[in-house]
């Protein structure tokens, strides 16, 4: 019996080997530094059980290390060395960091049998972590800008034989930017446990790390990841949500139609709590017809048209890592959209005036039987008189111009429009004639008297003519004919009428003047009478003006007398020259003086004598 029992273990012994000491890093001798000391080549570091690989060599050093590194303010390849959490797992004080760019980092048991690893507890290194949400050689952050990129951190563990087969990998994510809902994005900041058992027996276990940030010289994320109790006793298994509520078929009637679900409840947990479910949308089978959103644990759907279809929704209900698919089948109905109908007609628009505008307003005019009366909208589609009117649209008001005074019939076609259904519509519009009366003569000008020469005198016609129907500020004056235009200038200034007498002897003026407004016109006159100026001797008895005409100068010669003034006057009255002389004679230099008709007059003991002078 003891012998059978001897055969016993020593077979067990021969096909199974024991379990090895986890590697928790504590028994990992570390330097001032606080992080494993190695030597110059290629290594192995011991912790537990296990071999972890490791090259120290020229300032370089790769595969796995040990710390015990704290401080989270350090940046960049001064954060090497740390993990994100700074500590442990479960707060202890060492742990291993690996990097495993260009160099072999790989795990195995130190007494060289394979072995069924139960798993590790593995965080984010900080440099790596920092580098994933800030960027970094140009890159953007992970999500980039819009936060919508599908960026990835990955650490694959390839478990291989004793002659260095691979039997299978596993992969774990440090950072996954590949959910359609951002909010559910996320870059591990905690240890979590990697399940290493389902790569069954193995003699090593080689670790690698993958990123969706590379160039053309590979990887740009930092290739750092931190590890511990590495074959320790990791946590229960986590079982997956399964649904318990299946999601009804949601039915579209109408449109346009938003439904929501709430999803809370559909799906349980059977070792999370239930609150904690996410839900988020996977697949649409037919955005064209449907587009679906989440809002928190609802549901958003809206259909995007009025035909029928039929839309399956991939969602997909996320606990603690673990996830579980549903369908919801949503049945969209046809909806037969009736067009607007009229309701209120317009009645006949009359014009009695001119110029004149009239609005419409056609709210309400139309109405439709299955869609908001406030979403119709009105256009012109034709108009049989443009020239007699002109139309136009302010939102739902018709704006009508009539265009001349002639008395017209014009028929609009109008449509009402809805949700692509419309009706048409006729507004009929009569525009009668408008009997323009003209002006007439309200206050006639008196005769104008013209005693002194030169003279010039202003004459208001404001209020002369009056329009029975139009505005009298209106009305315009202007000049017909001038029956002496050798005696009296005339000219217009706005409503001011401006007589300057032009000769000295006794004449006289018929002006015949015409009040304007509106295109109508009504006639007037206005009688000027030039009375001889006392004193004026044009055969220069005792009053001599030469050479006349002059180019230049021109000497005045008053006969007997002492002392004498002279003024010289343009053919407008204005003075151009005064002075006084002493003795009968004196010599005026009128080079300066633009060429025309002047008037030069003296005055002396009480007497006063004009004469025409011409400069040329």
């Amino acid at each position: 019996m003891r012998k059978n029992l001897f055969l016993f273990l020593s077979l067990f012994v021969a096909n199974f080997a024991f379990a090895q000491e986890p590697a928790t890093f504590e028994d990992v001798q570390l330097g001032s530094n606080g992080i494993w000391a190695a030597p110059e080549g290629e290594n192995e570091m011991p912790s537990g059980g296990w071999l972890f690989t490791n090259y120290t060599g020229y300032g370089y050093w790769g595969g796995f290390t040990a710390s015990n590194r704290t401080d989270l303010n350090q940046t960049g390849l001064n954060a090497q060395y740390t993990a994100v959490t700074g500590c442990g797992y479960d707060g202890s004080t060492q742990y291993a960091v690996a990097y495993t760019y260009g160099v072999q980092t790989d795990v195995y048991a130190a007494d060289g049998q394979s072995h069924t690893v139960t798993g590790c507890y593995i965080t984010n290194n900080l440099w790596a972590y920092q580098d994933v949400l800030q960027g970094s050689m140009g890159q953007t952050p992970f999500g980039g800008l819009s936060g919508d990129d599908p960026d990835w951190f990955k650490l694959t563990a390839t478990g291989k034989n004793a002659s260095g087969q691979t039997v299978g990998t596993l992969d774990f994510y440090l950072a996954d930017y590949r959910f359609e809902d951002n909010s559910q994005d996320y870059v591990l900041d905690t240890w979590e446990w990697f399940d290493l058992s389902a790569l069954g027996p193995v003699a090593t276990i080689s670790f690698s790390l993958s990123s969706t940030k590379s160039n053309y010289g590979g990887m740009i994320t930092p290739a750092y990841f931190c590890m511990d109790n590495f074959n320790g006793g990791g946590a229960a298994p986590d079982l997956p949500p399964y649904v318990v509520n299946p999601v009804q078929n949601v039915v579209f009637n109408d449109y346009p139609q938003t439904l929501q679900v709430n999803l809370n409840g559909v799906a349980t947990d059977p070792d999370d709590p239930d609150e904690n479910i996410t839900y988020n949308i996977v697949s649409n089978s037919n955005p064209s017809a449907l587009t679906a959103t989440m809002s928190g644990k609802i549901l958003v759907m809206t259909r995007q048209n009025a035909n029928q279809a039929i839309v399956d929704l991939t969602m997909r209900a996320n606990s603690d890592g673990q996830t579980v698919d549903f369908n919801v089948h949503v049945i969209i109905n046809q909806v037969v959209d009736n067009p607007p109908y009229i309701v209120n007609p317009v009645q006949d628009v009359v014009f009695d005036d001119f110029p004149q505008t009239l609005q419409v307003n056609l709210d309400g005019v139309a109405s439709d039987p299955d869609d908001p009366d406030e979403n119709i909208l009105y256009m012109i589609v034709g108009n049989s008189n443009p020239d007699a009117l002109s139309t136009s649209m302010s939102g739902k008001i018709l704006v009508l111009t009539r265009r001349n005074e002639d008395a017209a019939v014009a028929d609009l076609t109008m449509r009402a429009a809805s949700d692509g259904q419309y009706v048409n519509f006729n507004v009929h519009v009569i525009i009668n004639q408008i009997v323009d009366e003209p002006p007439f003569i309200l206050n006639p000008v008196p005769e104008v008297v013209l005693d002194e020469f030169p003279q010039t005198l202003q004459v208001n016609l404001d209020g002369v003519a009056s329009d029975p129907d139009d505005p009298d500020e209106g009305i315009t004056y202007g000049i017909v004919s001038n029956s002496n235009e050798t005696a009296l200038s005339v000219e217009m200034d706005g409503k001011i009428l401006v007589l300057s007498r032009l000769v000295e002897e006794q004449a006289e003026a018929d002006l015949v003047m015409r009040a304007t407004s509106d295109g109508q016109f009504v006639d007037f006159e206005i009688h000027v009478v030039m009375n001889q100026v006392v004193g004026v001797d044009e055969n220069g008895s005792s009053f001599v003006a030469y050479p006349n005409p002059t180019s230049g100068t021109l000497t005045l010669t008053v006969a007997d007398a002492q002392r004498f003034d002279y003024e010289l006057h343009n053919i407008s009255g204005q003075s151009v020259m005064r002075g006084s002389a002493v003795g009968s004679e004196i010599q005026l230099d009128l080079g300066e003086c633009p060429k025309g008709v002047y008037f030069v007059s003296i005055c002396w003991n009480g007497n006063r004598l004009i004469q025409k002078v011409v400069v040329k």
